[in-house]
């Protein structure tokens, strides 16, 4: 099978983008491939774990301080570490790696902190990494070991591992605070060797909050994030009490990386449920900015294991082997001895075996290896030997032991030697990131094509086609599979073994690394190329609204003025923002108004003591102009349907828990922001139905789907004509309008804004049959000609740059809406100062 070079890979990163994530990036994504030349440029990768891939020693020369050192590769990790140094081999990508050095070892070989270690003996670390493209990072012992020991293996673990963390260890509150602070010394260490243009690639649950660390002291970097392990679901891991640090932390990063789709659907629930955040199954709308989510399962250095297994010394061990198990079937497994290694299911579901097939008996012999999991389970060590004695008692002798149990570390030639002759492999882990082991052995079985019994909670288990998938927890099923794979015959032996093969030999490490890399500048390529509205030009705004005479400003409320909130009825209006409305409306140059979808009760409540402000409530069915009273737009206006839809929505409230209903004078809605995310939207989908085919294929209403809500309302009615209301019939009055919303409703007077401006400039410009309103696209094209001469038109949507937009500018959030008027109402106050 073909594997593309990085041009291909580009390409191909390109238009995966373009197909998989419309909801991600608004513009052309098409428009990158005329900078293709920019994904095949020189880049260097920053990749940051928690170990470097390297240990030291003192070198026999200098026993004494200042040292000198030897530099060893450590084991452990090695795909995540072979992917990531196949990238210094790449002739497009350079790599730099950060990482803990740990423990070093002095001339006798015993190991000691570093943290006793002079400066110059530290110094000479940094130039003896150098050579190796390695950066160190120094931890003391006392907060290493509250980041390692404590928080990362005893709460981040278990519970990624789908164990209930309270369950694993007592929580320690010193370990969070360790775990801070080391994620806090890997952002310094970064930024020390950082510069502009390099992609920074963090790695596992160790560093999870590293992102959104780093993010903050270099906000344009661009940060990929991989997880290794697996993510629970969003019941599971809720129950973390530093649950939403930890997802901030992780959505500082422009792409995240997972195994498996399982995994990355689980974050984005989580991300949903806890943080209340918008999500695509291809990302997250983290207040404004976007971050990507991919699936990148990782690989092996195949080629490193195909040249391992077949040195001399792993033959020699391969013929011992051979000779002590002489005609006898042979099982392996290696799992650290973990609960979710699933060692106990493994030996009970044998011993099931051996009891429903005796043919076996005396004729199979299972080899299992375990090393040290994450910390010390005397529980689980006492029943696996228990069980291992049971089955050895019963159906072994004096000669042969059916289960050979191994509890220490196996070297590398040993493990090599029982890949080649093991006749099957069983792994039944209940829950692994991607078991790396499986993919060792279907490189090593390429004389024997022997089979391989996966466990489907493995991450490798949707990758790995030929193997037979067992479930750990039905104990006969892998007792008849194990009895199946031993039978098979030699043809579909053949078969399973082929397919796993070229998927094992094509997506390997290099693979792995090189896609992942080239995803994520394809990424940041792709949103650059698309039609990104830009963020608000504040000294331009400023100039403008100094120069101007006549000024307009509209403004919605919910999202613009006020941040969305769970119980709209807690969409108070700030301090902050009450000044600078009132400042502003106090200047007769200016006219201020809030164009809401409240009623008017609730606008009055809060905003009607401004003197000066015009309101309009229920998106544009009122209307308030200062100093006046309420006038109601559809006086005239049936509104027999209300009834209707009342008893509709009714219905789904009932059957939604968390939804609610908001009845205005207008207008119906029905919120399901406070019901379970994926519930409320199909129920939403439902409702929405409904409604289409009993009212509004009936009625003159429409229905508007806003953030997390339905609403049913006139179809005359939008914030687009209330616009039009109040520029009125001479629009050249006015030299300075700023029009600020954040959703589809406010899209209505952008449009009717753009149109406007369109008609001032050009008042043939109707005739254009292009000028028409849906015709506008985003308003990226138009926010820098619209400045160039008065009057100016600030059109200001609030949201992500790459949200499509009718507005010419974006802000983030509604802070920056508040920021920017505060900024005005301080020149009117200025300028009234000076007068006096």
């Amino acid at each position: 099978m073909h594997k593309p070079n990085l041009d291909e890979a580009a390409e191909l990163s390109l238009k995966v983008i373009s197909l998989s994530r419309p909801s991600s990036f608004s513009g052309k994504v098409e428009d990158a491939h005329h900078k293709h030349e920019e994904l095949g440029a020189h880049v260097r990768i920053i990749a940051a774990s928690h170990f470097l891939p390297f240990s030291i020693s003192v070198s026999e020369e200098t026993p004494e301080e200042p040292y000198q050192w030897k530099v060893t590769r450590r084991s452990g990790h090695t795909a995540m570490y072979a992917g990531i140094r196949s990238l210094s081999d790449n002739p497009n990508t350079g790599c730099t790696h950060v990482g803990w050095i740990g423990n070093y070892k002095d001339v006798k070989g015993e190991e000691h902190s570093c943290d006793s270690l002079s400066h110059e003996s530290r110094t000479n670390i940094y130039k003896e990494l150098e050579k190796h493209g390695a950066v160190p990072v120094f931890v003391d012992e006392e907060t290493a070991h509250g980041h390692y020991e404590g928080y990362s293996k005893q709460i981040l673990w278990p519970l990624l591992h789908y164990m209930s963390w309270n369950d694993s260890h007592p929580m320690n509150p010193a370990w969070w605070a360790s775990y801070n602070k080391v994620n806090q010394i890997f952002a310094a260490a970064i930024g020390s060797i950082y510069t502009e243009g390099d992609i920074v690639w963090i790695h596992d649950y160790h560093l999870l909050l590293l992102p959104e660390m780093f993010g903050a002291l270099h906000p344009k970097a661009t940060i990929g994030l991989f997880l290794h392990s697996p993510f629970p679901s969003s019941e599971l891991f809720r129950s973390l009490p530093a649950r939403k640090e930890i997802l901030y932390g992780m959505l500082g990063a422009t792409s995240i990386g997972f195994q498996t789709y399982s995994y990355a659907r689980h974050f984005l629930s989580s991300c949903t449920r806890v943080l209340g955040l918008e999500s695509t199954p291809t990302g997250i709308d983290n207040q404004g900015n976007m971050v990507a989510i991919g699936v990148f399962p990782i690989g092996i250095d195949a080629r490193h294991v195909q040249e391992r297994r077949s040195l001399p010394a792993v033959q020699a061990k391969m013929k011992n082997l051979r000779e002590m198990f002489a005609n006898k079937r042979i099982i392996i497994g290696r799992d650290r001895l973990d609960e979710v290694a699933g060692i106990k299911q493994k030996l009970e579901a044998f011993e099931l075996f051996l009891e429903k097939y005796p043919e076996w008996q005396n004729n199979v012999v299972l080899i299992q290896v375990t090393q040290p999991g994450q910390s010390r389970q005397p529980r689980l060590e006492a029943k696996i030997s228990e069980l291992v004695t049971s089955i050895n008692s019963n159906y072994g002798s004096l000669e042969f032991m059916p289960v050979m149990y191994h509890h220490t570390f196996l070297n590398t030639d040993e493990y090599m030697a029982l890949l080649n002759i093991a006749d099957l492999c069983l792994i039944t882990v209940i829950r692994d990131g991607m078991n790396t082991g499986s993919l060792e052995y279907v490189v090593c079985q390429q004389d024997k094509h022997s089979p391989l019994l996966l466990s489907e909670f493995t991450g490798t288990a949707g990758s790995v086609s030929g193997a037979i998938q067992i479930n750990p927890w039905g104990y006969e099923g892998v007792a008849q599979a194990i009895d199946t794979a031993l039978r098979m015959s030699p043809e579909e032996k053949k078969v399973r073994y082929e397919q796993m093969y070229r998927h094992v030999m094509n997506h390997d490490a290099q693979y792995w690394a090189s896609t992942v890399i080239q995803d994520l500048r394809a990424t940041v390529l792709a949103g650059r190329s698309s039609s990104e509205t830009p963020s608000l030009d504040i000294p331009l705004f400023v100039k403008c609204f100094k120069s101007s005479t006549r000024r307009m400003i509209m403004l919605d409320y919910d999202g613009t003025l006020t941040p969305i909130t769970n119980i709209p009825a807690q969409a108070l209006p700030p301090p902050e923002m009450l000044e600078a409305l009132s400042t502003l409306c106090a200047d007769p140059d200016n006219f201020v108004c809030v164009i809401s979808g409240r009623d008017r009760a609730f606008l009055e409540l809060h905003l009607g003591n401004i003197k000066g402000l015009a309101l309009s409530g229920e998106h544009g069915s009122f209307i308030r102009y200062p100093d006046s009273e309420w006038i109601n737009l559809l006086a005239e206006m049936d509104m027999s349907w209300k009834d209707e839809v009342m008893s509709i929505f009714e219905f789904y409230a009932e059957r939604t828990a968390g939804a609610t209903i908001e009845a205005k004078e207008t207008s119906i809605t029905w919120h399901f922001r406070n019901a379970d995310p994926e519930y409320g939207e199909f129920q939403a989908k439902e409702c929405m139905n409904h409604l289409e085919n009993s009212v509004v294929s009936k009625r003159p209403v429409e229905i508007l789907v806003g953030k997390k809500c339905l609403e049913v309302r006139p179809i005359s009615v939008n914030k687009g004509e209330i616009v039009k209301r109040l520029m009125g019939a001479n629009p050249k009055q006015w030299d300075f309008v700023v029009c600020a919303g954040d959703d589809k409703t406010d899209e209505d007077m952008f449009r009717s804004l753009r149109a406007i401006k369109r008609n001032v400039a050009d008042p043939n410009a109707e005739k254009d049959s292009h000028a028409g309103p849906m015709s506008v696209g985003t308003g990226a094209d138009w926010s820098a000609t619209s400045m160039r001469l008065p009057p100016y038109y600030f059109t200001i949507t609030v949201g992500p740059s790459d949200k499509r937009s009718a507005a010419a500018w974006h802000v983030s959030s509604s802070h920056n809406v508040v920021e920017a008027l505060a900024m005005l109402a301080a020149i009117d106050k200025n300028a009234k100062t000076d007068a006096e």
